[in-house]
């Protein structure tokens, strides 16, 4: 098997980790990694279970559906039924549709469920799952030939089902796993060679064969001084707890001497990430899918591998049967991912290390992927039959016009993005701001996903930034706050918000406020070191008192609008002088010709323009003024300023300062007032005849 770097893997599953600080991260006390294995009746497990019982919703999942397959294990493994967990098995039972028929492991994970929630694999609501997984049986392996981890589910399935382990289904693939063992001892990584471990054990392989024993010092190799294994670039909750659960397989005990590093054992490490609510993080600085990450290490803190329960079938036959095995593997082809999915219509914003790349709206049900195959070394062909994360990004840059590259890797069945518009390799994913725990190509999008993220950032984990603005529209002057998140909704410090060319850093609470004096249509958007560019957002900028009625180039007859476009205002008859205000604006003046003509002192403003005329050039101009309570704050802070002058000033002194203070305000309240003009051109020799027609405008 080609070996790949950390880089490689980590980006290769397309999995950007949440960094959270370390310090925010509160963990529950715990008891010692000695008093492994714990009881379902220990307060670490209860607390586990409560997390996962308040994270359960009304349709009875816990996270959506294949997570609430490894939930259900876990309660299992716990000693209680997961018929008593609300109505979490029937959400299971209804919900068979998502499963990828296609797609072995799908069908392998949903059997040790169903077999973990008591149900018959045989005929949970009348399908015999376990006939689905043997139909992915060529007679050596089960499903894609260069896919591991569905021979390694599917041996555990089928014994999780009551196959009989000796079975040459079973057999046989025991021995496929085992030729395919890697010369250091292991499959892949940490969580593959875990779970190889626990499915040969399952088949009858001798614990202290020559194959286990290689397996498990791979393993080893793997600890950090934490205790925790790594994967994934660090030690986490996942890899640790498959370890655990693969150590105990073996008959081994995780926190013996063999299985510590420097003083700390995987137990240690695992009891160090649970938090006050029970749930445990991915790893020390990083939480990301909990109710999964709980799930896992419930089982390896029992000190139970999978599969969690065996089936006790009645009558049932254990023997595979090799005619049906032979006839379906033809319906395999390792070089299509399949599904049943259905359209998908949402937003792909691209973020590249200096600007965006695209920010587009794409429609498409399926996809076909040129990648570069990294066993063969050759340029292939995927067809991707549902709309996939990676299907999204094909279709924008077909759309948009820019550059992907992508390799396929055939031993993880994942692609890995390596480049978008000649950036390379450091590339995340978001799906409403949500990181997935799959790769690009295995992301089935639904109605419910509106918009994926990918952003380019050089470190092993990234977050991304959101804007929000309290306004769209503004006037001259008038305060506006953007506000700056990130992925989780926790306010961002000390973002930098541009503004056009203009920059401004947010508080502490994520908010900066903002006033332009400049009418226009601004483009905003945040920055910050760390953290992948928000979308880009617009506020427009409209003068505090603006003309709205008549607009310009247009021709008016009678006060109605017509179709007939004109580079000026032509106006037949009467028009109304409709004006838009800021709402602190009390009065308004009407000017013609510098003349006043009316002062509307009531919103909304309007007057109507009624002069004789013919094709008579005319400039309208209005001016507004604020609201009286603005005076009057003003004079209170003048009476203030006059009650503290004894303190500062005698006699006449006194007298003009307040001159020279009353003279400052006069102006200052005279630069507040605003203008906005029109020219307009009018033909009306008659101003009585829209009275005379009852004309209404």
């Amino acid at each position: 098997m080609k070996k790949i770097s950390a880089t490689m893997v980590i980006l290769l599953i397309g999995i950007t980790l949440v960094n959270i600080p370390a310090d925010i991260l509160t963990t529950v006390s715990a008891d010692p990694g000695e008093d492994y294995p714990y009881q379902p009746t220990d307060d670490i497990i209860i607390q586990a279970l409560g997390y996962l019982r308040n994270q359960q919703i009304s349709d009875g999942s816990i996270s959506g559906f294949s997570i609430s397959a490894w939930a259900a294990m876990a309660i299992s493994a716990a000693e209680e039924d997961p018929n008593d967990w609300s109505n979490l098995v029937e959400y299971l039972r209804e919900n068979v549709n998502r499963i990828d028929e296609n797609k072995a492991t799908d069908w392998e994970r949903q059997t040790l469920t169903i077999v973990a929630c008591n149900e018959d694999p045989r005929g949970f609501d009348g399908i015999d799952y376990l006939a689905k997984i043997e139909s992915f049986y060529d007679g050596d392996q089960i499903g894609s030939s260069v896919n591991l981890y569905d021979d390694f589910f599917g041996i555990l399935a089928l014994v999780s089902g009551d196959v009989d382990k000796d079975s040459s289904i079973i057999q046989t693939v025991r021995i496929f796993i085992k030729e395919n063992q890697n010369e250091n001892g292991g499959w892949g990584d940490v969580d593959s060679t875990a779970a190889a471990i626990m499915a040969l054990i399952a088949a009858g392989e001798d614990s202290n064969s020559e194959c286990i024993t290689d397996a498990l010092s791979y393993v080893k190799t793997t600890q950090a001084e934490s205790g925790g294994f790594k994967s994934w670039g660090t030690e986490n909750t996942a890899s640790t707890a498959w370890a655990v659960m693969a150590i105990a397989a073996a008959g081994q005990n995780p926190t013996s001497i063999e299985w510590k590093h420097s003083g700390n054992s995987s137990i240690d490490f695992l009891l160090s990430l649970q938090q006050e609510n029970g749930a445990f993080n991915w790893s020390v600085h990083q939480n990301m899918s909990p109710e999964w990450m709980t799930s896992y290490v419930i089982l390896a803190l029992l000190g139970k591998p999978y599969p969690v329960k065996i089936y006790e079938s009645e009558g049932e036959t254990d023997e595979f049967d090799e005619d049906n095995g032979e006839d379906a593997s033809d319906d395999t082809n390792s070089d299509t991912i399949s599904s049943h999915g259905d359209e998908w219509t949402g937003a792909i914003r691209i973020e590249g290390k200096n600007d965006t790349i695209c920010n587009a709206k794409v429609t498409f049900n399926s996809s076909t992927i040129v990648a570069l195959n990294d066993s063969s070394g050759e340029i292939e062909t995927y067809e991707i039959d549902y709309p996939s994360v990676l299907g999204a990004l094909d279709k924008a840059a077909q759309q948009n016009d820019f550059s992907y590259s992508v390799v396929y890797y055939p031993s993880w069945n994942a692609f890995f993005v390596k480049a978008i518009s000649g950036e390379f390799d450091w590339w995340h994913y978001w799906v409403d701001y949500n990181l997935p725990m799959v790769g690009t190509g295995s992301y089935q999008l639904t109605d419910q996903d509106e918009e994926i993220l990918f952003g380019f950032l050089e470190d092993w984990t990234a977050r991304a930034l959101q804007i929000y603005l309290d306004k769209s529209t503004v006037k001259k002057n008038e305060e506006f706050t953007v506000s700056v998140y990130n992925e989780t909704m926790a306010p961002v410090k000390d973002a930098m918000v541009y503004v056009d060319s203009s920059a401004y850093l947010t508080d502490e609470n994520g908010n900066v406020t903002i006033e332009l004096d400049t009418k226009g249509i601004y483009e905003i958007y945040a920055e910050k070191d760390g953290y992948i560019r928000s979308e880009r957002k617009g506020i427009q900028v409209k003068k505090k008192v603006e003309i709205m009625n008549p607009m310009k180039n247009s021709v008016y007859i009678l006060g109605r609008k017509t179709n007939i476009d004109l580079q000026k205002i032509l106006v037949f008859g009467a028009i109304d002088i409709n004006v838009e205000t800021s709402n602190d604006i009390e009065k308004i003046e009407y000017y013609v010709d510098d003349t006043l003509k009316h002062v509307d002192t009531d919103q909304p403003f309007s007057w109507r323009l009624n002069e004789k005329a013919f094709f008579k050039k005319m400039t309208v101009k209005v001016k507004a003024y604020i609201d009286t309570d603005e005076y009057i704050l003003k004079i209170q802070k003048i009476i203030q300023y006059i009650d503290s002058l004894p303190e500062n000033y005698h006699g006449t002194a006194a007298f003009d300062v307040i001159k020279s203070h009353f003279k400052n305000l006069e102006r200052d309240l005279l630069e507040q007032s605003n203008d906005d003009s029109i020219d307009v051109v009018v033909f009306n020799l008659y101003p009585n005849l829209h009275c005379l027609l009852g004309w209404v405008i």
